[in-house]
């Protein structure tokens, strides 16, 4: 059975969708397809971004590229567009003369009758959202929304579909880099945790090794932490631990690497043999700190060298942790 001219560019749209790609590329060859599906001079694939409640020209077909690109982005709210209109009613509509289609002002394809339809996909619990709108430009008079083109309406549907795609693969990109960052940072400073501190001590270990550099530990934790939290509460004991994360962000380089290694312990992995001047730095700029009752702040330090104290990192961690608790003593 020989099929039409439209059904074999729904097929083609339809493995276009279902291959993948970049979005911009999917939506390009879309728009070409609307061209050769409905015999129209042009389509414009407008992106809704929800946050601004405005739409992006993102794709075309019959239009110069750059054209298209240079277009000012549609408030949903504005009353000059046709794709505005669809966008708030998410409903398929027409308009005359190129009225309301900027991005086609000026060109060879402005002056014909045009159709808007809504970009509509279902989210996961069933609901149709918009993601969009497709403006498809006539030579003559733009058909009725009510009597649109089966292929049409299809392309459009494909349209929507990859756009979802799209945001959901990007939604679940940006869930497993919270859940990466998550695991690898204190939630109450933002530095690193204990795990990410010790994996960056043995990754300089190795770098050490390589390079037959030195690399210091410094250890730091805050006097009278138990006093603090009896005396101004919580939440002050909990300011004064960002105040510390804080500071070791500010005084150290960018070579070196803090952590929060649990209660108020913290640490700087400082590349070099200079850890007692890290550790003599940040006690100084401590001192100007104060509690939210006025009280000063003070750092206990505690230093251990690779290879002068230590070749391993649990052996340097053990003997800077040893300091400590003397210095606590």
């Amino acid at each position: 059975m020989e099929r039409n001219e439209p059904q074999l560019t729904l097929l083609d749209a339809a493995r276009i969708v279902a291959r993948g790609g970049d979005l911009e590329s999917e939506l390009q060859a879309l728009a070409g397809h609307v061209l050769a599906a409905t015999g129209a001079r042009a389509a414009v694939v407008y992106l809704l971004d929800p946050n601004a409640q405005s739409l992006i020209p993102a794709a075309a077909a019959g239009i110069d590229a750059s054209r298209v690109a240079a277009a000012d982005s549609v408030p949903v709210d504005t009353s000059a567009e046709l794709v505005a209109r669809v966008a708030r009613d998410r409903l398929a509509a027409k308009a005359a003369g190129g009225e309301g289609a900027q991005a086609l002002e000026g060109s060879s394809q402005s002056g014909g009758g045009l159709v808007g339809l809504p970009l509509m996909a279902g989210d996961d619990v069933g609901r149709e959202e918009i993601e969009g709108v497709l403006l498809v430009s006539f030579t003559g008079e733009a058909p009725e929304p009510g009597s649109l083109d089966e292929a049409l309406v299809a392309l459009a549907d494909l349209a929507a579909v990859a756009i979802s795609k799209a945001r959901l693969s990007h939604a679940l990109t940006q869930r497993s880099e919270w859940i990466e960052r998550l695991a690898s940072t204190d939630v109450l400073t933002g530095i690193a945790n204990r795990a990410t501190f010790e994996r960056m001590l043995e990754l300089e270990l190795a770098r050490a090794v390589r390079q037959q550099t030195e690399v210091s530990l410094v250890l730091f934790d805050v006097d009278g932490m138990t006093e603090l939290n009896q005396r101004e509460g919580q939440l002050a004991g909990d300011d004064v631990l960002r105040h510390v994360a804080a500071l070791l962000a500010e005084q150290v380089r960018l070579i070196d690497t803090i952590g929060r290694l649990g209660g108020d312990e913290f640490g700087v992995i400082a590349p070099g043999g200079g850890g007692q001047v890290v550790a003599d730095r940040i006690s100084k700029a401590a001192a100007r700190l104060a509690t939210r009752g006025g009280a000063a702040i003070a750092l206990r330090t505690a230093v251990a060298v690779y290879p002068r104290d230590s070749d391993a990192a649990d052996g340097l961690l053990q003997l800077a942790t040893t300091h400590l608790e003397k210095a606590r003593a």
